[in-house]
């Protein structure tokens, strides 16, 4: 899947996380990630936006990103990249995104096994 012309497209990367080993207001911990996103969209031309909501009651957060990529698999390497270079900036770790250990004492953020990461193509008006 290609735009008009075999430019980039843009797409919209949606994770879904649990967070897990956190003290205090999960909100805090929630904007210090976004604040990263922001540091890493003014050094990134292929992220164009990002958003993120949370829900104390059940300790889970959604984080959107707006990439542009050639493809859906790039696009998708392109979102996850940023969320979690954004989440492990904070001092955090993404334990289960890969095989990384983590210790006591971290805040974790683990992906939804449930919902997954979702990407899809964003369409120009």
């Amino acid at each position: 899947m290609a735009a008009e012309g075999g430019g980039p497209m843009m797409f919209s990367v949606n994770a879904p996380v649990q967070v897990i080993g956190f003290t205090g207001d999960l909100g805090d911990h929630i904007e210090q990630v976004v604040e990263e996103l922001a540091k890493l969209d003014m050094c990134n031309s292929d992220l164009l936006d990002f958003a993120a909501s949370s829900d104390a009651s059940d300790n889970t957060a959604v984080f959107t990103v707006t990439v542009q990529a050639p493809s859906i698999e790039e696009a998708m390497t392109a979102g996850v990249s940023c969320i979690r270079a954004a989440i492990d900036a904070t001092g955090a770790a993404t334990h289960g995104w890969d095989d990384t250990d983590v210790g006591d004492q971290v805040i974790i953020y683990q992906v939804d096994s449930d919902e997954g990461v979702e990407v899809r193509p964003l369409v120009d008006a």
